[in-house]
């Protein structure tokens, strides 16, 4: 039996190339279908404006909302007008309902400042963008990313503080409330008008009902000393607050449910002393600057001195200029002092402000003078009290300054008034009379064996002497006197009053004799002592208040 050859069938071309391409076929389906699901997953490309390049990376630096990574920089290119770069970025499709109105973006990098370290997960995953949004419809894809972190309200709040001078606060300074750090300075700049600056700080929300319209803001100190109740306190601050600073604020824990008003400005206080002085007014936008001329001598008036109404502080010295007077061959000097004009609103007439409150006291005898502050060391502050003045002065608006109408004051110290006393009492025959008394004493054993001549003339010395004390008493300089010398002055007046009125009587009795003598003891007392004290203080002035 043969076998059966099997026949060849010929192939047709079409099964040629079907069962050569059938292969590349199916690869280009499958590269055609995951292209489709790469493309159909990929989000919008976005453009984003940034100041400048803080380390992103194209084909690296991501893109995170909540931490999580939603798309990648693509490019990083310089914009046009140079002004600034473009990052590219490529999203993933999930982000799309967060790029709105509402979007904001900004770089997270590593960074070092006064408030502490910050970005340190970017020193491993490196520069990174990040977004905060809100979910909704796509409507942008072009965005101004933004300089610093983006705070929310919900999570916090802003507060305004002014300040005469920055007193050394950064963007970053710590804000801390009972040693707590409860937020930070956001921004220090200049205000509007260039007279003070603005510090806008950001206090988390758990500690917002703390902060009331009657709580103060001040500088950190780094030393304190405070002596007390008998005990000496020095405290110094640790080493991360002398370093980095900080600003402390008060809080009197009352109507914590009542809201700040949004327009409340605080006053910052350069330390904790003067922010528990007694303080009126709001400051802030209140404070005006006046000029005043002074004609006397203002070489003890320091900057910072301060100005005050009615015992309270209202200001302070912020500028002083001399010249000389030709005329008076005096100098004359410049005063800018900054008052804070809110003090002047009175609440039962709000029709005025504390500013034309001011300006009407002017008018009605208001007056700026220089008086004397210490009365050891002479230093002077500027007073503001109404004066008996006839002329009508008021406040004159200059080019740059607001003039102030200012009058004569005293400000002499102590010392030089010491001075002049010990002057006016040299000039006094206080030597004859010692030397009176002295004689007097000496002789009075025969005093009265002498005939009534004698006496008569003796009570005629007496009113003499007597009326001379009377008017070294009576004297205004009398009254500046120490107590230890005015003391014995009065004590001599008394004893000669005395021996005057025991004189007029009858020199005959025996009472006489033994009331003159205890006088004349007296007087005899009172000079030497007054004597003792003439030479101490002609030796030395000061040493009634220093001592030897």
């Amino acid at each position: 039996m043969s076998k059966k050859i099997p026949e060849v069938q010929e192939s047709t071309k079409f099964n040629f190339v079907l069962s050569i391409w059938i292969v590349p076929l199916i690869a280009l389906l499958i590269a055609l279908w995951l292209a489709f699901q790469y493309y159909s997953e990929l989000g919008p490309k976005i453009e984003i404006i940034f100041k400048s390049n803080e380390g992103l990376k194209a084909g690296q630096s991501q893109i995170k909302y909540k931490d999580v990574p939603i798309g990648k920089i693509e490019k990083v290119v310089l914009r046009s007008d140079g002004d600034g770069i473009k990052v590219i970025a490529r999203m993933d499709k999930e982000a799309i309902p967060y790029l709105n109105e509402d979007a904001k973006f900004w770089i997270v990098k590593p960074e070092v400042g006064i408030g502490g370290v910050s970005g340190l997960e970017t020193i491993i995953s490196g520069t990174y963008i990040k977004l905060y949004s809100k979910k909704g419809e796509m409507k942008k894809k072009k965005f101004i990313g933004l300089q610093k972190p983006y705070r929310l309200l919900e999570d916090g709040e802003y507060f305004h503080l002014n300040a005469s001078s920055a007193f050394n606060v950064k963007k970053g300074t710590p804000i801390f409330f009972k040693n707590m750090q409860v937020g930070y300075a956001e921004y220090v700049t200049i205000s509007l008008d260039g007279k003070s600056v603005d510090v806008i700080v950001y206090i988390e929300k758990s500690y917002i009902p703390y902060i009331h319209t009657d709580t103060k803001f001040w500088i950190q100190s780094t030393v304190d000393i405070d002596y007390a109740n008998g005990q000496f306190d020095f405290n110094i601050a640790p080493l991360a607050h002398i370093v980095r600073g900080g600003i402390e604020f008060s809080s009197s824990g009352e109507d914590i449910t009542k809201k700040v008003p949004y327009n409340h400005i605080f006053r910052l206080y350069k330390n904790s002393s003067v922010a528990a002085d007694k303080q009126i007014g709001k400051g802030g936008k209140a404070v005006r600057e006046y000029l005043m001329h002074f004609n006397e001598s203002i070489a003890k008036l320091n900057i910072d001195a301060s100005v005050r109404y009615d015992n309270f502080d209202i200001g302070s010295v912020k500028d002083i200029s001399l010249s000389y007077n030709r005329g008076s061959h005096q100098m004359t000097g410049k005063v800018i002092a900054s008052i804070d004009t809110s003090i002047f609103f009175d609440p039962s007439d709000r029709n005025h402000t504390g500013e034309e409150n001011l300006e009407q006291a002017v008018r009605e005898g208001l007056r700026a003078s220089v008086q004397e502050y210490d009365p050891i060391s002479g230093l002077l502050y500027i007073d503001l009290s109404f004066t008996d003045e006839n002329r009508s002065r008021e406040i004159v608006s200059g080019e740059r300054y607001t003039l102030f109408p200012t009058v004569t004051g005293q400000g002499a110290g102590i010392m030089s008034g010491l001075t002049g006393i010990v002057d006016a009492i040299q000039k006094l025959p206080l030597d004859e009379l010692v030397d009176s008394m002295d004689k007097a004493v000496s002789g009075f054993t025969g005093l009265l064996e002498e005939n009534k001549e004698t006496t008569r003339q003796l009570l005629l010395d007496l009113d003499e002497t007597l009326d001379g004390i009377n008017k070294l008493v009576g004297n205004k300089e009398f009254a500046r006197i120490p107590t230890e010398l005015n003391k014995t002055m009065r004590a001599l007046q008394k004893s000669l009053k005395s021996l005057d009125s025991v004189m007029q009587g009858n020199s005959n009795q025996s009472l006489l004799s033994s009331q003159l003598t205890e006088t004349l003891k007296e007087v005899a007392k009172a000079s030497r002592d007054t004597q003792k004290m003439m030479r101490k203080l002609d030796r030395k002035p000061n040493s009634l208040i220093f001592g030897d």
